[in-house]
């Protein structure tokens, strides 16, 4: 059956997994290295990947000091586990500390707990992602020890500082940053290239839902209780180059069995949707010197010209509105959509600058073009305008 499971995630046409370590505390499995190897071998023969692991979760219990040193040894376990499976990065939560010995403590007790793991890290080659997790208490969500990015930095620079190399990161959990009403931008902003790991998943800002992007929607304005746009966007801005991992298990919980296959390739296109947003820069790289034509000359042309225009300017852009045609907008001429086809094919490439782009695309392939890029369409990211 792990068989199946992989060649199903593989047909999607995802390429990277997350493997969970169940804690020893949850479970009733006793799980040798003999399991894990399994996964391992099974995985590589689908053409998948381990891109991060997530270490168990254990609560520390101040008036036992060899509840320590258990979490620990489990701890160095699951280094090696992530080892052996490949993955270069393992996420790990705080200790949730603040409540009982205040947030001073706290801290000093995570960086030792963190510290203390430096040395096994190193020698088994993987990356320790400090996860931004919140702390849940009396029916409410509070802040966590690194549920803020500026903490999470400090810890990251204390704790890679004392280790001499980089051996800590971060690792930005979507949802977490959502119920706590953090600004997505700023904070992935913020943790800038300490950055390594994401944890991607969707919920209507109070509940830690698990689910796909794009599922939950004020019922007033229609548009996303998460702000996807501008957390694409500061991936963008940071140059994310990392994996986009999705953590919406949930969802597979919900959905009947006969919808899981449709389910999988529906979040690689979300996944891909993401990726084409994040390395946009990189798509219009490889045009190389192609003529770039833009249709469309309303909103999605201002924020093309501002973030691009300088480096990749059109040669002209053309709007199915005969009042612009002869026109011309920040120096850039406005045209018939029929002057696309007085550009070679080979010379050209057609950049979709409409919310619309549906219909866009239908009238370029009853022109015959079929050959064109979309834009990373941030202005509707959250739903088409009214």
């Amino acid at each position: 059956m792990i068989e199946v499971g992989y060649k199903k995630i593989k047909q999607a046409g995802i390429t990277c997994v997350d493997y969970n370590i169940v804690s020893p505390e949850d479970s009733t499995e006793k799980l040798e290295v003999i399991y894990f190897k399994k996964h391992q071998e099974c995985a590589a023969r689908q053409g998948l990947r381990f891109s991060q692991v997530h270490a168990p979760m254990f609560k520390y219990e101040p008036n036992r000091p060899d509840k320590m040193e258990y979490i620990l040894e489990e701890m160095k376990k699951s280094i090696a586990i992530c080892r052996l499976l490949g993955s270069p990065y393992m996420v790990m939560h705080p200790l949730e500390l603040a409540f009982e010995l205040g947030r001073a403590e706290e801290k000093k007790i995570n960086l030792e707990y963190f510290g203390s793991l430096a040395e096994e890290a190193s020698r088994q080659e993987v990356m320790i992602c400090i996860e931004n997790m919140p702390y849940r208490k009396d029916g409410r969500v509070w802040e966590g020890a690194c549920s803020e990015a500026r903490k999470t930095v400090e810890y990251i620079d204390i704790l890679n500082e004392k280790a001499g190399e980089e051996r800590f990161g971060a690792c930005f959990d979507v949802g977490h940053a959502n119920v706590l009403g953090k600004n997505l931008r700023e904070e992935v902003r913020a943790l800038g290239t300490h950055l390594k790991v994401l944890h991607i998943h969707d919920n209507d800002g109070v509940a830690d839902s698990h689910q796909l992007p794009y599922s939950f929607s004020d019922a007033r304005s229609g548009l996303c209780t998460t702000d996807w746009s501008g957390f694409l966007l500061g991936l963008k801005e940071i140059g994310f180059g990392g994996v986009l991992s999705f953590e919406t298990y949930r969802s597979f919980t919900s959905y009947p069995g006969v919808l899981q296959d449709s389910l999988l390739q529906f979040l690689y296109r979300i996944g891909a949707n993401f990726s084409h947003v994040i390395c946009f820069k990189q798509i219009l790289d490889q045009m190389g010197s192609k003529k770039k034509i833009l249709f469309g000359a309303g909103k999605m042309f201002d924020v093309y010209m501002g973030e691009y225009g300088e480096k990749y300017p059109p040669i002209f852009a053309v709007d199915n509105n005969a009042h612009l045609w002869g026109t011309e907008k920040l120096g850039i001429p406005i045209c018939n959509p029929q002057a696309i086809l007085e550009v070679k094919e080979e010379d050209r490439i057609v950049i979709l600058c409409n919310a619309y782009y549906e219909e866009i695309a239908k009238q370029l392939g009853d022109m015959g073009i079929n050959h064109y890029e979309l834009t990373e369409e941030i202005l509707r990211m959250n739903g088409k305008p009214i």
